[in-house]
């Protein structure tokens, strides 16, 4: 039996997702691209949903839950799944130091609500 999740996206993600599209139209000054970003990345989430654990995990967990991420062009879309919710935590630049950014949201997860990331033993 397929299991349909529903996708949540977080406002850390939406933010990355807004950053990069206005770093491309300052860049390039080209609308058309900007807006072509925003639709791959949102239509590589909704993919996402069809076979979620068919993407490569990370050595990270949050809250107990493996930390997977999608690849799409020069970018990476990192999720957990809980249940039937896949929720889409952060969008990052391949060349982004990832492992750094998610040990920071982790600090800032772990001073706010006291959950942390941690990795595989």
């Amino acid at each position: 039996m397929d299991t349909k999740y529903n996708l949540v996206i977080s406002k850390e993600a939406l933010n990355d997702i807004s950053s990069f599209k206005r770093y491309i139209l300052r860049k390039f000054k080209y609308r058309e691209h900007a807006d072509n970003f925003s639709i791959k990345i949102k239509q590589a989430i909704q993919k996402i949903n069809i076979f979620p654990k068919a993407n490569k995990k990370t050595e990270y967990k949050i809250e107990g839950l493996d930390i997977y991420y999608k690849p799409i062009d020069t970018y990476l879309i990192f999720f957990v799944m809980d249940k039937e919710i896949i929720s889409i935590i952060r969008v990052l630049k391949d060349r982004m130091y990832w492992q750094r950014v998610i040990e920071q949201l982790n600090e800032k997860l772990n001073s706010t609500c006291k959950t942390k990331f941690h990795t595989e033993d």
